[in-house]
């Protein structure tokens, strides 16, 4: 209730401390501007962060797939190569029972005549203990590289030892 004064009317303090309230709210949202246009950048930044993350998700999904997919190639894989060894140590093993010094020196023989391109060359193999001893000239290093990689890919062979010359160049010491 207001009581009149001095022909002014009283207000109540409770209505005076809403009304002081309901001013100062007014007073800060008209100066707020700046946290109003933050706040209404954030919500449509936030809108549209909101809308991009199925898309993102789906991506992840699909590289999660993709890289689950990869690892059981690569664990089939590495299963295939673990038994591919296995099995190269197997054989190794039963050459190695049968590869006596005048069969790897045969078979040496073989490989390096049957290749086209040492067919004109002249080299010698002498064999001991499965160990190889490769002699001769060859006109090209790389006809030479090419008979050691053959008489090593021959089952049985233990090590190559090279001592065949390149013709023009010098033979290494100890040759």
């Amino acid at each position: 209730m207001s009581r009149i004064r001095d022909g002014r009317a009283r207000v109540p303090a409770r209505a005076r401390f809403r009304a002081l309230l309901l001013a100062g709210l007014l007073a800060a949202s008209c100066g707020g501007g700046d946290e109003e246009a933050r706040l209404e950048k954030l919500s449509h930044e936030l809108g549209s962060v909101r809308e991009g993350l199925p898309a993102i998700r789906t991506r992840v999904a699909e590289r999660e797939a993709t890289a689950k997919a990869a690892q059981d190639e690569l664990a089939q894989a590495r299963g295939e190569l673990r038994e591919s060894e296995r099995r190269i140590a197997e054989i190794e093993k039963e050459v190695g029972a049968h590869a006596t010094d005048p069969l790897l020196f045969r078979m040496i023989q073989k490989q390096l005549l049957e290749d086209d391109d040492l067919e004109d060359v002249a080299i010698s193999a002498r064999v001991e203990h499965g160990v190889v001893t490769l002699s001769g000239v060859v006109p090209e290093a790389e006809l030479r590289e090419r008979a050691v990689k053959l008489t090593e890919s021959v089952p049985g062979v233990v090590s190559v030892q090279d001592r065949i010359q390149v013709a023009g160049e010098k033979p290494p010491a100890g040759q």
